[in-house]
């Protein structure tokens, strides 16, 4: 199967994996049932999570997927945001889309889908990535929010989830300029806060970097496999906690960061804990536009 073939499978079962997920996400649904139908519909459907299911919600705007035998349900109020990354043979699809449980955040949800769709319609090769940052920050501000500023849409190669070039949410001096065959992320996220993340002190999804001398057996086991089985892709620790004893994961997740042999990606949240939405698209650039990727 060629590359182009399976940039469009990966998104297209991105986009069926988001479907069936969004409706399972309801009021006493239990946020690890949700993640682990994702991820197993993934693999059901003949490919691989290209991360962990980020379930993210409230303040929470990235990087929180649920813990081993997590009893966390969805409640009335929740503004949920599902990201889900899919990979063909390295080749990635990545979407997302937020949900109100019970309703309401209608404008925050309306303002990154709408902030979404102008930005994926200015793309086309020559147009500026800090173009389509400047028309994501005006259409959210539009909207009397705010874009989240230290996120960014991003790069899809293959193997890597983060490309090295980016997709600003808002205007900035200077951008790449798109081109013919490029395959980004497309990720406005809008807030009702300062428009700012910060780290929380956890971490549920990590990623390999480098094979360096540890002390634990246990931190051993776990780099090897996240090596062998998720190469430069990020994983969950509950994909994880088989393998060794329970009240060692931890300790040996530690070691494993500090020892800069996996990266630890923290939970991300508004830094004035305001309630944050966002909406995600995978595509590529064409001659006259671009293809949106992550569509059934």
């Amino acid at each position: 199967m060629a590359g182009d073939d399976k940039l469009r499978d990966a998104g297209s079962i991105a986009a069926q994996v988001m479907d069936g997920a969004y409706k399972k996400v309801k009021e006493g649904a239990r946020l690890l049932e949700v993640a682990d139908y994702a991820e197993a519909l993934i693999v059901e459907m003949g490919a691989r999570p290209a991360f962990p299911m980020n379930i993210s919600i409230n303040e929470r705007a990235a990087h929180y997927t649920p813990d081993v035998g997590e009893q966390t349900v969805f409640e009335k109020g929740d503004l949920v945001k599902l990201d889900i990354g899919v990979h063909v043979d390295g080749y990635i699809g990545d979407i997302a889309r937020s949900k109100a449980i019970g309703g309401g955040h209608k404008e925050l949800i309306a303002a990154a889908e709408a902030a979404l769709e102008n930005a994926v319609s200015a793309v086309k090769p020559g147009v500026r990535t800090n173009e389509v940052g400047g028309i994501v920050e005006k259409t959210i501000k539009d909207f009397g929010l705010l874009p989240v500023s230290n996120l960014t849409g991003h790069m899809l190669t293959e193997w890597n989830l983060h490309g090295g070039t980016v997709v600003p949410n808002v205007r900035t001096m200077t951008g790449y300029k798109f081109r013919v065959g490029d395959v980004f992320a497309i990720e406005p996220f809008s807030t009702n806060g300062a428009g700012r993340v910060v780290d929380e002190a956890s971490a549920m999804i990590f990623r390999y970097l480098a094979d360096k001398p540890l002390r634990m057996r246990e931190a051993r086991t776990i780099l090897a496999y996240a090596k062998e089985n998720y190469s430069t892709l990020p994983f969950a620790e509950r994909w994880v906690a088989d393998l060794v004893p329970r009240f060692k994961l931890g300790l040996a997740l530690r070691q494993l960061v500090s020892s800069k042999s996996l990266h630890a990606y923290h939970i991300l949240r508004e830094c004035e804990r305001g309630l944050v939405a966002q909406a995600e698209h995978s595509i590529r650039v064409t001659n006259s536009g671009c293809e949106i990727l992550t569509e059934e």
